[in-house]
């Protein structure tokens, strides 16, 4: 899995790509809460993931609480059909704030 963070106005975007697992999940974490508190919004582009599970959804879930306690945005947007997939299953989908793109996220209020 390939992480990367870059500042986008007052935003932190992480993109992530391969395979968020049990082996991976703890990295994307780190890399998450070192984001929120430098930012008022986190928008993860999921875009280029091949595969999540349980130990992925959890890791995300974990973020978003810690966002809320923190009072920041945590948002999500690019899902590919196989997380997009799996957040139906689970059906996670409904408790992030999901966008079809970069822009989209980055201008919800």
């Amino acid at each position: 899995m390939k992480i990367s963070v870059r500042d986008v106005g007052d935003a932190k975007v992480v993109e992530v790509e391969g395979d968020v697992d049990l082996g991976t999940s703890t990295d994307l974490r780190r890399t998450l809460f070192d984001a929120l508190p430098r930012t008022t919004r986190v928008a993860l582009n999921l875009q280029a993931i091949r595969y999540i599970d349980s130990s992925g959804i959890a890791t995300l879930i974990e973020v978003l609480r810690n966002s809320q306690r923190l009072n920041k945005e945590f948002v999500l947007f690019g899902l590919s059909p196989a997380v997009q997939h799996v957040f139906q299953l689970t059906h996670v989908i409904r408790i992030f704030r999901v966008f079809q793109n970069e822009q989209e996220a980055l201008g919800a209020a």
